[in-house]
């Protein structure tokens, strides 16, 4: 499935941000996909871009939390569902 993300690939200012279409694989097992319909970017996320603090690996998708409605789940998930609506405020990045 693909999808539109801001992506980070390397650190800089707001010129490294990119506007790109990325690939979503299948839930795997323990994980959910969510279609997001808000999505928070902090300090933290500039922190990673700038270099201030070096993110877990480039290229990288910012945001850490969002909220939005389940669109698939993994094997072993039974604590949602699909069409349930859920927020997160964590990590991976990539919200």
């Amino acid at each position: 499935m693909k999808v539109r993300a801001i992506v980070v690939r390397e650190k800089g200012g707001p010129e490294v941000l990119r506007f790109e279409e990325i690939e979503l694989s299948a839930p795997g097992p323990g994980e959910v996909r969510v279609r997001h319909e808000a999505i928070g970017v902090n300090y933290i996320d500039v922190y990673f871009r700038t270099g201030w603090y070096p993110p877990p690996a480039y290229p990288f998708v910012p945001g850490m939390e969002a909220v939005g409605v389940v669109e698939a789940i993994g094997p072993g998930v039974s604590d949602v569902a699909v069409g349930e609506r859920v927020g997160y405020a964590s990590r991976p990045l990539g919200a």
